[in-house]
């Protein structure tokens, strides 16, 4: 009787490759799924199924909506929890969600999730940033300092870079065409807080003013170092 000899030299490149192979098929399944809400809601248990709920009440017509993602819902019946969770779409930004989809699909295996209803820490805030600016580019890009908020963010400048155009508001046309961005961390989510119940938030386009906007904007003076530090509702 022979012996084969396995030759494991050559055999390792093989191995690599339908791992790979593997990765990039489950990638691709695991995208077309992640389309539709349900499949989210599968693993995703407590409290996303709560957010699920809203948004439904709001696509049937409920308001005023609950918080600033189910006014998506409400405005857009096609909108999608992915069309915020994967951020650009990029190449760079799916890598991170299929990264954040593995983590927390290990997380549901192993019971240890996050039930809390309101939550504030975001794990990968830029990647939520990208899927506002995805959408809201313009909202970035209109000049003059009634828009301050939001055209001095850095991704306002790198929007206008990437071939975004500059527009002056309705009110303002004699606006100079042109952006005065800030070297601040503060990004869109930092006061556009999508999951946040605030009662009477749709009176102020879903925004906490005291917790999140006033916070925001001091800490954009104060890395830029003027503007002023005390902000309070008047």
């Amino acid at each position: 009787m022979k012996l084969v000899k396995w030759n494991w030299r050559r055999l390792a490149p093989v191995g690599a490759g339908l791992v790979i192979v593997a990765a990039v098929a489950a990638g691709l399944i695991v995208s077309r799924y992640e389309e539709q809400d349900p499949f989210c809601t599968s693993c995703h248990t407590l409290p996303e199924v709560t957010y699920y709920d809203r948004a439904q009440q709001a696509k049937a017509g409920s308001n005023p909506y609950q918080d600033l993602s189910s006014a998506h819902y409400g405005s857009d019946n096609s909108f999608r929890c992915i069309d915020c969770h994967r951020g650009d779409a990029g190449v760079l930004h799916r890598v991170i969600t299929l990264s954040l989809g593995a983590r927390d699909t290990a997380i549901w295996l192993t019971g240890q999730a996050d039930t809390t209803l309101g939550k504030t820490d975001l794990v990968v805030p830029v990647l939520l940033t990208g899927g506002c600016v995805k959408c809201h580019e313009k909202s970035l890009l209109e000049v003059g300092f009634n828009n301050h908020f939001h055209n001095k963010l850095p991704d306002a400048l790198r929007a206008w870079r990437r071939g975004g155009e500059l527009t002056r508001p309705v009110d303002f046309l004699g606006a100079p065409l042109e952006l005065m961005t800030a070297d601040t961390t503060v990004l869109c989510v930092d006061c556009h807080r999508a999951h946040i119940h605030v009662d009477g938030a749709e009176l102020a386009a879903y925004l906490d003013l005291v917790n999140d906007v006033y916070p925001a904007c001091v800490r954009c003076h104060e890395e830029e170092g003027h503007g002023p530090l005390q902000l309070a509702l008047r």
